[in-house]
């Protein structure tokens, strides 16, 4: 069995605390390649960059830091991750304005909604990491793992992508991500630090006061992602209910869009035409399937028991070109 050592852990983890111009080489190549992923929707470019970037080691520094309440080791580590953050969203900024594509792809929105689960992925990650960091000969393919999991890099990509755009929610939301990553790897980080401490037999000098100031903030950064995984929560089971009432409730009929905004439920369907009974019938039926707080809009697209192409084209049109469909007075019914 590999033996472990918060000296080991000391060892490695300051190892890499340095601010020298190859590690900022290497960083400013992870960020070019990171946003050039993210700007052709690539994961495993975006992964290529989360391999080589050096952002894991000045959070991992400031956790093992808080471990040990050292000051000066806490106040080099933090300049690391701010010079290199900097870096980060410098170069990524100046990539992205320079750059001809300027759609946000799926790699971009993926890091704009912080959820509570990228807390617990921090939490694992760090804990991985700092057992990792602890053994003997280093921490092998666990410390990139970590850095692919917790994803840092490309937070900070996506920040610069909403400077270069003047884009405050996602600015806002994957600095965000990149702070619960930070926030939670190296609060992992400071944990394992002062398990290992104990279990060596080591005097402990992190102060209540201090638990109590990380706890605080702890709390108030999961705040915000919690919501957010409260509402993903909630979106997919009302998801869920909805398409189980559309499959037994609309068994002939083709549903050619369906959406939910604000309680509100928009079903454009094609098939045999329903009647006024029908469709109030159908608004009865939502609180068997617990939806009985949204209001139901039917549009009908069918005139008798068919569409015409013409039809379908021109509700399609208007679909894309952002405006309602505005059918007769029957084909619509709220509740």
């Amino acid at each position: 069995m590999q033996q472990i050592s918060t000296s080991t852990l000391s060892k490695n983890i300051q190892a890499d605390l340095n601010l020298n111009w190859p590690t900022q080489a290497i960083l400013f190549c992870a960020i070019m390649i990171a946003c050039i992923g993210l700007n052709l929707n690539s994961a495993p470019v975006v992964i290529g960059a989360m391999l080589i970037s050096p952002l894991m080691a000045p959070i991992v520094g400031i956790g093992f830091a808080l471990g040990n309440s050292n000051s000066n080791l806490l106040l080099k580590a933090v300049r690391l991750m701010i010079t290199q953050a900097s870096i980060g969203i410098l170069g990524a900024t100046t990539y992205f304005l320079i750059s001809p594509i300027n759609t946000a792809s799926d790699q971009l929105l993926a890091r704009t909604e912080p959820t509570i689960w990228d807390v617990l992925i921090a939490l694992a990650g760090g804990f991985a990491g700092v057992i990792s960091l602890a053994k003997k000969g280093g921490g092998g393919n666990v410390v990139p793992g970590v850095a692919i999991a917790t994803a840092l890099m490309p937070p900070l990509c996506t920040v610069g992508y909403g400077i270069s755009h003047l884009n405050l929610s996602f600015t806002l939301g994957a600095g965000y991500l990149f702070l619960i990553n930070a926030f939670f790897i190296a609060l992992a980080t400071a944990a394992g630090t002062i398990f290992f401490r104990v279990r060596s037999g080591q005097h402990l000098n992190v102060s209540v006061r201090q638990e109590i100031l990380i706890l605080i903030i702890a709390i108030i950064i999961i705040i915000p992602s919690s919501i957010s995984g409260y509402s993903i929560v909630r979106k997919s089971y009302v998801d869920a209910q909805l398409s189980a009432f559309i499959e037994k409730e609309l068994p002939n009929q083709y549903i050619a869009k369906q959406s939910i905004d604000h309680q509100h439920i928009k079903l454009a369907v094609i098939g045999r035409r329903l009647t006024q009974n029908q469709i109030a019938k159908l608004k009865s039926s939502l609180k068997n399937y617990h939806l009985k707080d949204y209001k139901l809009t039917i549009t009908q697209l069918t005139k008798g028991n068919y569409i015409t192409a013409q039809q379908f084209q021109d509700y399609m049109k208007q679909q894309n070109n952002g405006n309602n469909l505005q059918p007769d007075n029957d084909n619509q019914m709220d509740k």
